[in-house]
């Protein structure tokens, strides 16, 4: 059996029934049975139950700068952390993607959720995604718009293409820095340089949310729900004060985090899981949680959500059971 406690940030004791660290390209040439699962940091999943199969841990490094027309070119492995990779390149002057330090995962993992925060997307700054299918060997390069990078999805949770190891990325940089400040927390603040901005966004995300070093969790639980202007306007006669933001097709995204909140569920325990304190967005485990202490306190946040906004969350983090990934309305 192989040990995911080191590969899930909620910190479970699962396992697999085997694991492989893959370090280059060369090391996916050996066959895959399935099933399998490919994850970077587990930063954004929860293992429901063991799991039945093989896990493929992306370890695949290296960092490649060049200077493009409308910037920077820097071409990662899959493997790298991301934020550490945020960091090297504001050590060479190199900034854009400053507005999403400290998320925790590796490159490779990112775009799949198309990860986000204080008001960017990394699918804004990727070129292309070079992939090696597991199903029968053959590399692919994607262009962004291939990738169909939309809110916490992308190309590569779609099920066919659920076999595609993500072994590079390229991003697009630019070459001067423009503070992105639509977020809140940023809009009060005058910054002279990205290295501020990065360390504004770490001190925002340390005041809200736990780390995971000491603190089981997988960061934000659920998705910010979207809804029809109908809805919204019903909601805002009555709360008036409730967060959103208005979207180019019309309808509005609400903050799932105010949404448990007011729902009751800021800060609650339930045996050895609970809400972060400070982000209701948060599930954590308090210590010894099973799999199961946390699908049930998920469970019941979105019935008290839905009791309270007749609004339904989704898991952002993704699912995992026995033979694999799993919808939520299977648990």
């Amino acid at each position: 059996m192989f040990d995911l406690s080191a590969y899930n940030t909620f910190n479970l004791t699962v396992f697999a029934k085997d694991g492989r660290e893959i370090c280059s390209k060369q090391d996916l040439k050996e066959p895959v049975s399935r099933p399998y699962i490919i994850l970077g940091g587990g930063s954004d999943v929860l293992f429901t139950e063991d799991f039945d199969g093989t896990v493929l841990i992306n370890r695949i490094k290296g960092i490649e700068v060049s200077k493009c027309s409308n910037g920077y070119k820097v071409r990662a492995g899959g493997g790298e952390i991301l934020d550490e990779l945020i960091d090297k390149l504001l050590d060479k002057g190199i900034c854009g993607l400053e507005n999403l330090s400290l998320i925790p995962g590796t490159v490779g993992a990112a775009p799949i959720q198309n990860v986000g925060a204080y008001g960017i997307e990394i699918g804004d700054f990727i070129e292309s995604i070079e992939a090696v299918d597991l199903k029968d060997g053959s590399e692919h390069v994607l262009g962004k718009d291939e990738c169909k990078f939309g809110y916490r999805t992308s190309l590569f949770k779609e099920p066919e293409f659920s076999s595609y190891f993500i072994t590079h990325v390229t991003f697009v940089l630019p070459d001067c820095f423009k503070p992105k400040q639509n977020y809140a927390g940023l809009q009060s603040v005058e910054f002279k340089s990205p290295r501020q901005v990065r360390d504004r966004v770490i001190a925002l995300r340390n005041e809200k949310l736990p780390n995971p070093a000491y603190v089981g969790n997988a960061g934000s639980f659920f998705k910010n729900p979207y809804v029809t202007t109908e809805i919204y306007e019903k909601l805002k006669a009555k709360y008036a004060n409730m967060p959103c933001w208005q979207q180019e097709d019309g309808s509005y995204k609400l903050a799932a985090g105010w949404l448990i909140d007011k729902s009751g569920c800021r800060g609650i325990k339930h045996g050895q899981v609970g809400t972060w304190g400070n982000q209701a967005l948060v599930i954590v485990n308090l210590g010894r949680a099973k799999p199961h202490e946390i699908t049930a306190l998920a469970k019941y946040i979105t019935a008290e959500v839905k009791e309270k906004f007749l609004i339904d969350l989704v898991p952002e983090v993704r699912l995992y059971g026995k033979n694999g990934e799993i919808a939520w309305d299977q648990i």
